[in-house]
């Protein structure tokens, strides 16, 4: 009998286990999309992994022998030779790889495709940033995918599109700079020791997220190979001496008596922080940490203890929230950072976001904290309060010279003010600069959220926050994004220097503290970054955008440079602004995304697959507005990419290299806009024309799709070039690879389908 019952007891645990471990949305039946430009979805695999994963992998997935996969390949005109860079097997590709085949495999052999396991899995598209609503929170239902023998009818379509592929002119799969390439400028220390200088500008500090650092869980990494000292050195040399990382609490820490969550591998990742922080101290900067705290738990955790299950608030979406009026569950947030700080000296500190983000504590979904039986009858303004009390008290206890910036993200207006008044008064009190600026675009009246680098901020909401802070003795903090944002993501920068230059000034003037220069994009050192360092309070903006051209490329190739800066941000503010826009528009994959001739009935989702639905792009704007709007923002870099045109054949040198990254970056920049202007028109036509009973409307909008059509053509070919010789571009630290350059060629397969269709 007590055999029985320990055998019992065994397959319950292993049954909680998997339970445990049942990843979002596994029993989804919502069917994949089918590509029908492919002969069947075992070429669409090959293709779409044939420049990130080995052949040996993709033949034991498929199950069948390595010759088959490369017959399938070749047969395409994919040359039997891959060339895999190492990255694609880290924490730097696997969220490309795991978005290209998620219409394609099911969760396990997506597993076997990443090399991770169920829990690795789960928690990376849990906690990697949103990772599981960037794939659209729902997963595509997938048959297990077997090699099938080609029927004559497939190996005549692989025939057709090795010669079509040839129409793009060059190769998809033969770049003229390996993909991950940027990385390697950083591998090796190319000068001294650079300490961040002191500015004239009044920003004491100068905070970002390092261009393709690690989002995951970085600190297992004992090399910290995503945190290369020349990075460290290149930042300080613009000025930067912060950056920040994410983490969650409880990884760092080992579970305790209370019963609070911890991890087995904490021991670990307080290793790694301390290697961090010694490497970024060499050159002046220091390591901040992400708190979004306490994060939520699944609530068969609240419910396996009495203890646990007074911890708990409310659920949403199967996530319970940590209760804050439980003075416990502040204690723990409180000891546990203790424990951190005192564990690593010399950390920077920490920011906090203690509204929305993560479902974290009741208070972080303003409109339903309520629901908590013990939260509801409670101040708002004060238990928010508290948290960020709680986490101070952490902090400072055992490292009193560590900063605390609390950030307002997402705090209701009507509270902010009994917020601020509540902090602690050795906190520094931080908000997005532009949030609440009202805009006008194609005569469409809104107002900016945040990631904006197509107006100047500060507004309103900031200034009159600032001034909370400032009476109620607080340092201030403006957050902002002064190389690229979510309106446009794939390039290093965006060559947009009279308006990130105003906006220095601007926060200058108002004698804002400190900056917070990105999210986890828009950390790779650039000449927007340096307009913050080297800003001058004499100065203006237009003086400090000449001087700095001057400087970067010389008198005559910086009068070049400078007016093209100018043209770029005379049209940039045309941008069709809408926060639900920027996250779920086009504008990400540019001219990567596939032509659906057909609905595809899918959401597009956060910075992740557009796919077709443009109501989701367009949100408040007419759809012909929005990508009226696309193009007239498209306008002046196009001038821009005229004008580095001339100069880079006057440059000489490291000049001439430096103007070619600006030109590049623009051109990219053109591109995207444009191509999003197209699909929008594309779309739109297919839509019309799919409702239409009239054959001579129908005939109007099978033209407007045809010359959309040829338009993304042209654009994939001006696409071609500028990604090929250009490994930093459409790569996202949080994101990954958006598209590399098979994509393109995917994408021109998928045009050329649908201009056979509209012909039919």
């Amino acid at each position: 009998m007590k055999r029985f019952l320990t055998i019992l007891m065994f397959v319950v645990f292993l049954c909680a286990d998997v339970v445990a471990q049942k990843l979002p949305g596994e029993d989804g039946r919502t069917p994949a999309l089918e590509f029908a430009y492919f002969p069947h979805r075992q070429y669409t695999f090959v293709w779409r992994n044939w420049s990130v994963v080995e052949k040996g992998k993709l033949a034991a997935i498929l199950g069948t022998s390595v010759e088959k996969v490369e017959e399938l390949a070749t047969s395409m005109g994919l040359s039997k030779k891959q060339t895999i860079e190492k990255e694609w097997a880290t924490k730097q590709g696997y969220i490309t790889i795991l978005r290209r085949n998620w219409h394609l495999l099911p969760y396990e052999q997506i597993m076997q495709l990443l090399g991770m396991s169920r829990e690795e899995l789960k928690f990376h598209l849990i906690e990697d940033d949103f990772l599981y609503d960037k794939l659209g929170k729902i997963k595509p239902y997938c048959t297990q995918l077997r090699y099938v023998e080609p029927t004559a009818e497939m190996r005549e379509r692989a025939k057709e599109i090795a010669k079509e592929i040839k129409g793009l002119g060059i190769n998809p799969f033969v770049t003229e700079e390996p993909r991950f390439e940027f990385i390697r400028e950083f591998e090796e220390v190319k000068g001294p020791a650079i300490q961040p200088q002191k500015d004239e500008s009044g920003f004491d500090l100068k905070i970002v997220y390092p261009y393709f650092a690690n989002y995951g869980d970085a600190l297992l990494d004992k090399d910290m190979t995503t945190y290369p000292e020349e990075m460290f050195r290149r930042l300080a040399e613009v000025g930067v001496n912060g950056i920040w990382i994410h983490v969650v609490l409880r990884t760092l820490v080992e579970p305790d008596d209370k019963g609070f969550p911890g991890d087995s591998r904490a021991a670990e990742r307080i290793e790694g922080l301390k290697r961090l922080v010694e490497r970024a101290a060499k050159y002046g900067v220091k390591v901040f940490l992400y708190m979004n705290e306490p994060r939520g738990m699944d609530p068969e955790w609240f419910d396996s203890t009495p203890e646990r299950k007074a911890y708990g608030g409310y659920t949403i979406k199967g996530i319970k929230s940590f209760c804050p009026s439980n003075p416990e569950v502040l204690n723990w947030l409180t000891r546990s950072l203790e424990r951190v700080f005192s564990q690593v000296k010399g950390l920077g500190g920490i920011f906090t976001i203690t509204a929305s983000e993560n479902f974290t504590n009741c208070t972080s979904r303003y409109k339903y904290y309520k629901r908590c039986p013990h939260c509801g009858s409670g101040s708002y303004a004060k238990l928010q309060a508290a948290i960020n009390t709680a986490m101070e008290r952490g902090v400072h206890k055992v490292a009193p010279e560590a900063e605390v910036i609390v950030w307002d993200w997402k705090w209701p207006d009507n509270e902010c003010k009994e917020i601020i008044e509540n902090l602690p008064k050795n906190v520094r009190y931080m908000c997005v600069s532009e949030w609440g600026m009202p805009i006008n675009r194609g005569g469409v009246k809104s107002k900016i959220n945040e990631y904006s680098m197509s107006v100047v901020g500060p507004g309103e909401r900031a200034i009159r926050n600032w001034g909370y802070a400032k009476a109620a003795g607080l340092k201030c903090m403006a957050k902002v994004q002064v190389n690229s944002t979510w309106e446009m993501s794939i390039t290093p920068s965006i060559p947009v220097l009279d308006l990130v230059a105003q906006h220095a000034e601007n926060l200058s003037k108002e004698g804002v503290d400190g900056v917070f220069l990105s999210w986890s994009l828009g950390g790779y050192p650039t000449e927007n970054m340096k307009l913050f360092q080297s800003f001058d309070k004499k100065s203006t903006a237009n003086e400090a955008v000449e001087k700095l051209a001057r400087e970067e490329y010389g008198e005559e190739v910086g009068k070049l440079v400078r007016e093209a800066w100018r043209e770029c941000s005379a049209t940039y503010p045309e941008y069709p602004f809408n926060i639900s826009a920027i996250y779920n528009g086009p504008h990400h994959v540019g001219p990567s995304n596939i032509f659906y001739t057909t609905p595809t009935n899918y959401d597009a989702t956060m910075v992740g697959i557009p796919y077709d639905t443009y109501d989701r792009w367009r949100i408040i704007y007419p759809i012909d507005v929005w990508y009226g709007q696309m193009s007239k923002s498209a306008e002046g870099f196009e001038k821009g990419v005229s004008l580095l045109k001339k100069a880079y054949k006057i440059a000489k040198g490291d000049v001439k290299k430096r103007v070619w990254e600006q030109l590049n970056r623009t051109e990219a920049i053109r591109i995207h806009l444009q191509s999003s202007a197209e699909q929008g028109r594309f779309f739109e036509a297919r839509n019309l024309y799919l409702k239409e009973k009239d054959s001579a409307k129908k005939a109007e909008y099978k033209e407007i799709m045809r010359k959309a059509c040829e338009a993304e053509i042209k654009l994939i070919k001006d696409m071609m070039p500028v990604m090929s010789a250009d490994s930093k571009i459409a790569y996202e630290s949080s994101n990954h690879y958006f598209y590399i350059p098979s994509d393109l060629g995917e994408a021109y397969l998928s045009i050329n389908y649908a201009l056979r269709q509209l012909t039919e």
